[in-house]
């Protein structure tokens, strides 16, 4: 069979979290698709980068600065874009916070925050943006990727040892 089954010219994908690694491969091959794909990430020089290896392989790629931890950031990002006909039809939340490896008791409410806001909030917060303008539009799909920790959640406390004798 000849036929491309999986074509998305004429549609536009942001990917955040685009600059390296998952999100890297997610943009690569929504483009490989016919996606023109916006590549978003705090740092815009990754995204540049990973754009620009698109635009060389024969796809359609920008790259845009994004911290999906800051509400305002992404108000924006969605309002240029709608104001340059570039609203997506297709949202990857790819980006994350890591900030934390250990037992939840030795995590201080800073780190916590950090980790909701960019996490939680900012998919929310993308989400939201987007699914406006896709309604707009007629539809669209949204992906949101999760780490191990979405259905293996950290551990309270950092393993006791086993004690010697039972307790009473």
């Amino acid at each position: 069979m000849s036929e491309n089954l999986f074509n998305l010219g004429g549609k536009t994908a942001l990917v955040s979290g685009a600059s390296r690694g998952i999100g890297e491969a997610i943009a690569q091959l929504l483009a490989a698709h016919g996606a023109h794909v916006i590549c978003t990430s705090r740092k815009v020089e990754g995204c540049q980068q990973v754009a620009d290896a698109i635009v060389a392989s024969g796809g359609s790629a920008q790259a845009q600065a994004l911290h999906i931890g800051d509400p305002a950031a992404i108000e924006a990002l969605f309002a240029q874009l709608e104001g340059d006909d570039r609203s997506p039809d297709i949202l990857v939340n790819n980006a994350a916070a890591n900030p934390y490896f250990g037992p939840m008791i030795d995590m201080d409410l800073a780190t916590y925050e950090k980790t909701v806001e960019v996490n939680l909030r900012g998919y929310f917060w993308t989400c939201v943006q987007a699914a406006r303008r896709m309604k707009a539009k007629g539809g669209g799909a949204i992906v949101n990727v999760a780490s191990v920790t979405a259905s293996a959640p950290m551990r309270f406390c950092p393993a006791s040892p086993t004690p010697s004798s039972p307790r009473r």
